[in-house]
């Protein structure tokens, strides 16, 4: 049967969706009742649709049934004689499918005879009106934890504030709201309804977000949208994938998926903790056993690289050498923080350094490689080594973008950690008795916490309290970790120069740019919107730092701003409070690109408020 991109939506679908619109009523329904959204839905659906008696009498038609016929369709008179159902035929220079089916729910026996064109045509057409169908996937991102703390007589009340609230969000967009779990929503739209969504800046996340709990838990929602695909099975597929970037990333907003692009949403609210022991122990079981089933271990973090980057790096690597395996780390080409936590290892860690391009050399069959502290490969030293290992282990904590390596086969990203650092200190405890961490992999390791938190103040929960507590048993130094952090004095006055020069905005955002290229351009910037973010009165600072190839950007906020929107519209990404970009273009067009972007998405956040 011809039946093509439609096919199992619209045909399947819509004999049930009809009949439920019908219920007993029969005819009667569309004669008296014309103005109800439902009808609309049908009528702007992307095939034809005609209704008929048990006498092959014209109920009602869809405006797309005349505009595919070429045939003027009124209510009351006998079916056109040129139609044959079950036919493929030519009508007008279209290749028309018809198809009849019975509606046996209704009272009196019904036909609905469907039209579909198998030419462009119709593809041309639905375009043009915004008639594509998207797919979206709701989830309430912690209705569990809500729930815990709440009697069982309320848990009804909340679920039907929460369902109809929803529900009413669906159907002013006129699309159709199907519930699959207690806290998961299947959504249909058309493209049309998508863009008004996106018009209103999906306020359905702030009226979710509102709902009074009872608690002092506000409930969260992710919503996962696939889009610009033909095929519903791939709208699905694109939908869940959404859904799954949406929640990597914290919860409590939009990610609209198409082959070509990813697209985000909201993303105002701190994530919660939600990863728990026994996939942690899961995850390191999963890690030595592909360690173990290596030939190699390459372990490589990204450019510029941190003191997170470098201490869960170095807490891996022991991890490896504990296991018995050969182990190498990627170094960038000038890293003055590497310097400085090498001074930490008594033993010669730097013989296991190597370079980008190095490291290609030493690829050999069974190569294992670790990335670290990120999951963009274009921020890698050589994204490379990706393609040409035997495996691919992924370990982060910042929100997923768009940009993910395809490779990977362990993936343990996790957004509600403070740092990657975290992460590995908890794989740590659950790798078995071969794996000893000595001071100084645990004073590495505390020392990219403590950076990433800006000393337990910012993105920091219990677990990360407990990892700090596991490395300080270990014999983690936090004055060793102090002491990385101290500057010299050429540092602190670049510093001070930066901070003399910043500009408030908007009564409450420091801005300001780094003078002479560096190579620690990164590091630099961080450092100076770390000091502007302690000014009174600033709730976020950005600083922008020129080095030999571009501009190095460092976002801070005390939590009112989210600062990782505005990088990751620059190909940036981080957290709420903590985020960077690397931009390939010159100081003077860095900062105007940045400033329009900060311009739109305060402006954009005004408009949700109010």
């Amino acid at each position: 049967m011809p039946i093509k991109w439609y096919g199992l939506f619209l045909v399947i679908g819509l004999t049930i969706f009809v009949l439920s619109l019908l219920g007993k009523k029969g005819q009667s329904f569309f004669a008296h009742r014309v103005s109800n959204r439902q009808e609309l839905l049908l009528n702007n659906l992307p095939l034809g649709l005609c209704l008929l008696s048990k006498t092959g009498k014209i109920i009602w038609a869809n405006p797309l049934f005349p505009f595919l016929t070429g045939k003027k369709i009124v209510a009351g008179e006998d079916c056109p004689e040129f139609i044959h159902p079950s036919l493929l035929q030519d009508l007008g220079g279209k290749s028309l499918y018809f198809e009849t089916r019975e509606l046996l729910g209704a009272e009196e026996k019904l036909s609905l005879l469907t039209c579909q064109d198998l030419s462009e045509e119709l593809r041309l057409y639905t375009k043009q009106k915004g008639y594509l169908p998207v797919i979206a996937l709701a989830q309430i991102d912690n209705w569990a934890e809500v729930l815990k703390s709440m009697p069982e007589d309320v848990k009804p009340h909340l679920l039907g504030k929460m369902e109809r609230t929803l529900r009413e969000w669906v159907e002013n967009l006129e699309g159709f709201l199907s519930r699959i779990t207690e806290d998961r929503y299947l959504i249909i739209l058309k493209q049309w309804g998508l863009q008004r969504a996106e018009k209103e800046h999906f306020n359905i996340l702030d009226k979710i977000r509102n709902l009074e709990v009872g608690n002092g838990l506000p409930l969260t929602l992710s919503l996962g949208i696939g889009r610009g695909e033909e095929q519903i099975g791939k709208l699905g597929n694109l939908a869940q994938a959404a859904l799954d970037i949406a929640q990597e990333r914290g919860g409590d907003q939009v990610v609209a998926k198409s082959p070509e692009k990813v697209r985000f949403f909201g993303g105002k609210s701190l994530a919660m903790e939600k990863r728990t022991k026994v996939k942690a122990r899961r995850t390191a079981n999963a890690l030595k056993e592909m360690i173990l089933d290596s030939s190699q271990v390459l372990i490589m973090g990204h450019e510029m690289a941190d003191y997170d980057s470098l201490g869960s790096a170095l807490g891996v690597f022991k991890a490896v050498r504990d296991l018995g395996k050969k182990a190498w780390l990627i170094r960038d080409k000038h890293n003055p923080a590497l310097d400085k936590i090498l001074t930490l290892f008594p033993y010669e860690a730097g013989a296991y350094l190597v370079k980008a391009e190095e490291a290609l050399r030493k690829m050999q069959e069974g190569t294992l490689v670790v990335v670290v502290d990120t999951h963009k490969p274009s921020l890698l030293p050589e994204p490379a080594l990706l393609s040409a290992a035997a495996k691919v282990v992924l370990l982060d904590h910042h929100r997923r973008g768009e940009e993910f390596p395809e490779k990977a086969e362990l993936i343990y990203l996790e957004s509600y950690a403070s740092s990657t650092c975290e992460l590995v200190a908890e794989l740590l405890q659950y790798m078995g008795e071969e794996v000893k961490i000595g001071p100084e992999e645990a004073t590495a390791l505390l020392a990219g916490i403590t950076v990433d938190t800006k000393n337990f103040v910012y993105q920091t929960g219990a677990r990360t309290f407990a990892a700090a507590s596991y490395l300080r048993s270990k014999g983690a130094d936090p004055t060793a970790v102090q002491k990385l952090f101290q500057d010299d004095l050429q540092t602190a006055i670049q510093k001070a120069e930066v901070i003399s020069k910043a500009r408030i905005l908007y009564g409450e955002i420091a801005v300001s740019v780094g003078g002479e290229p560096s190579a620690e351009a990164q590091l630099l910037a961080a450092k100076a919107a770390d000091a502007m973010l302690n000014i009174a009165g600033v709730n976020a600072a950005f600083v922008l730092w020129p080095f030999s190839t571009g501009v190095a950007i460092s976002a801070r906020s005390n939590g009112k701003i989210n600062v990782q929107t505005i990088m990751e519209k620059l190909d940036g990404g981080g957290h709420l409070t903590i985020a960077a970009a690397q931009v390939p273009i010159t100081l003077a067009e860095a900062e105007r690109e940045f400033l329009n972007i900060l311009e739109e998405v305060l402006q954009k956040s005004k408009e949700v408020r109010k």
